[in-house]
């Protein structure tokens, strides 16, 4: 620990860029803030009094003269911090997690291992399963809409999701995008019937939303010139027992269904 000076610097440096790291090395922010706690062990209060205003340091300061100087040994905080209580609450507090430890290490060690589980009932040591097992393969799911339904079908890209093999991967650090991690999950869960807001997603981008369009890279319909001429669809009336079809696009019973050169037709494609 000579010289001293040194040491407490490599200390302060060290809890800084590791925080620094956790905060921008991966895509989970809200993991990695978690993990960035311990590091704080690292800068001590003359370092941390930098952030805080000079009246709330002054308060602190006030705070703790105060209660040094009331010689007040009769608080449950004196006494839990005293030596040899504090030990035997360590002691024990050490002995419940060891025990309560053991199921959620037999579980990492087995074959079929459970993922966000828990062995006691206040579910106080847990199993974490975030990426507990890596897949040998990933699905994808792609996109694409088209006028008629043979096609030319376009392909909706995103911003960082796997789609175009030729494509060069995406910085997406520190922070994800949203729908992105949401199509990636979608591809995960099975059937695309257990991810439910796809559809509306999907209905969405048959209207040609424009926020919805803002979430992904392109869209494969801009530039596309569109006729000002709408199509109608026509209805089957019963008149008089016999079946007549209406075929005046002036009648209320015409319904303009999608203007020319734009998408009516909407797939996803799963892809491996």
């Amino acid at each position: 620990h000579r010289p001293f000076f040194l040491h407490l610097f490599l200390i302060k440096s060290n809890g800084f860029l590791q925080s620094i790291f956790f905060l921008h090395a991966y895509m989970i922010s809200f993991l990695n803030w978690l993990t960035a706690v311990p590091a704080l062990i690292c800068l001590d209060d003359a370092f941390l009094a930098k952030f805080f205003a000079p009246f709330q340091k002054y308060s602190a300061s006030l705070s703790a003269y105060l209660s040094m100087i009331s010689g007040d040994t009769t608080t449950i905080a004196n006494v839990v911090t005293t030596a040899p209580t504090r030990k035997i609450i360590n002691v024990l507090f050490g002995a419940l997690i060891f025990r309560l430890s053991i199921p959620v290490v037999q579980n990492l060690l087995s074959k079929r291992q459970l993922m966000n589980a828990s062995f006691d009932k206040l579910r106080l040591i847990n199993t974490y399963g975030a990426f507990g097992v890596v897949s040998e393969e990933r699905e994808e799911l792609i996109i694409s809409s088209a006028e008629n339904v043979n096609g030319p079908w376009k392909e909706y890209e995103f911003k960082v999701k796997v789609g175009d093999v030729y494509r060069r991967p995406r910085w997406i650090s520190p922070y994800h995008y949203r729908m992105d991690w949401q199509m990636w999950i979608a591809a995960c869960s099975g059937s695309i019937q257990r991810s439910p807001w796809i559809y509306n997603f999907l209905c969405k981008l048959l209207q040609r939303d424009e926020k919805v369009l803002g979430l992904l890279a392109n869209d494969p319909w801009t530039g596309v010139e569109s006729s000002n001429g709408d199509e109608y669809g026509h209805e089957q009336v019963q008149d008089a027992g016999a079946n007549e079809e209406k075929v005046d696009p002036k009648q209320t019973d015409y319904l303009p269904m999608h203007k020319t050169g734009q998408p009516r037709y909407i797939r996803i494609d799963r892809y491996k």
